[in-house]
């Protein structure tokens, strides 16, 4: 595969609550028969994530709906006040966009590469960070005049004709265009599992005054997103929209559609960008980036579901239940490097409600 893939309001409504109550339906739970819950969130949860993560429905309903109520009569058990700002939870780079906001959410997917070029390095401290993290075995990257694919190594030709591999050959995992010209090169660290890509347009604003004929400069990062609850209060039915969002953007299918000049633009998330290998094989690398989910501030209620009590559920602990499952459900490689996927506006989620939210995901 000889091409580089790169595939990639908020409102409120004035409507009743629909609502409806257990003893109306086929759901088994006696000490629970008086809940009642949006009819959206129901089918929602029982036809749209339950399946895909093989959770009973009655069980699911049964334990979300006890964490709940036992939040409400003991809210220090499951949240730590001690340390008021959520900041320590954020993890480092995290980038923020409200869940309603499908298109910022896609636009930072979407940024997961950076250019040098673009960034405060000039060229030639853009060669030095090559020969810092990706050296040749002799010879500077700001000497090479071109790169050749000869079999499975990397050769970097210099103006008197001499060559030179890289130090570590490893480190040359892929490339686009052809073996004695090719478009781009992938190398990748040593010290982690990212990448950095260099471009070749000898025509290009910077490749025309490069010795090696380099466009650009291209840097996988490893930034987490925070998907935001907390910057919204919305009615029910959106509510719902809000947790279908985090759904598809996990599943890496959230787009959006506008009409422009009258035709019909999509904007979707890159998921993967594809090379070809050492090997002649295809070479994909995830787009994925490592997630974090804050949930709605304190004190805010939703009609989504009530309890047996009389009370409506705090959003923020519908947000946890919601989103712990999702992220159970759809996780991905790059969601391994974050310790604290759920955080909140004040305070942290204490031990016992984190065993809580994973026993729901076990049932």
């Amino acid at each position: 595969m000889n091409t580089r893939y790169h595939f990639g309001e908020h409102r409120f409504m004035q409507e009743p609550r629909k609502i409806f109550s257990n003893e109306e339906n086929t759901m088994n739970m006696p000490a629970l028969k008086h809940s009642q819950i949006h009819q959206g969130f129901y089918n929602f949860i029982n036809e749209d994530v339950l399946p895909a993560c093989g959770i009973a429905s009655n069980v699911f309903w049964h334990e979300a709906e006890s964490l709940i109520s036992d939040y409400l009569t003991a809210p220090s058990d499951y949240i730590d006040m001690s340390s008021p700002e959520t900041i320590n939870s954020l993890a480092a780079n995290s980038q923020k966009a409200a869940i309603t906001n499908k298109g910022q959410l896609i636009a930072l997917n979407n940024q997961r590469w950076t250019s040098l070029f673009a960034s405060d390095l000039d060229s030639t401290a853009s060669k030095n960070y090559l020969d810092q993290h990706f050296a040749l075995e002799t010879g500077s990257h700001s000497q090479v005049k071109n790169y050749v694919v000869y079999y499975h190594h990397l050769l970097a030709f210099f103006e008197d004709g001499s060559q030179s591999g890289l130090a570590n050959p490893s480190q040359f995992v892929a490339l686009c265009g052809h073996k004695c010209a090719p478009d781009s090169l992938v190398f990748k660290y040593l010290t982690h599992d990212l990448h950095i890509e260099l471009i070749f347009d000898r025509k290009g604003e910077n490749g025309k005054n490069d010795c090696a004929g380099i466009q650009d400069i291209m840097v996988e990062t490893n930034d987490s997103i925070v998907a935001d609850f907390s910057a919204v209060q919305v009615d029910g039915d959106s509510k719902v929209q809000t947790y279908r969002n985090l759904q598809l953007f996990l599943q890496g299918r959230l787009e959006t559609h506008k009409i422009e000049n009258g035709r019909q633009r999509t904007k979707r998330m890159r998921t993967e960008i594809s090379f070809t290998d050492v090997n002649g094989e295809d070479y994909s690398i995830s787009q994925r980036s490592p997630m974090q989910i804050q949930c709605a501030q304190e004190g805010l209620e939703t009609d989504l579901l009530k309890c047996n009590s009389g009370e409506f559920a705090p959003q923020m602990m519908l947000d946890a239940i919601v989103a712990t499952l999702l992220l159970h459900t759809y996780s991905n490689e790059a969601q391994a490097s974050i310790t604290s996927p759920i955080i909140l506006s004040q305070g942290s989620l204490t031990a016992k409600a984190l065993d809580r939210l994973n026993a729901i995901c076990r049932c």
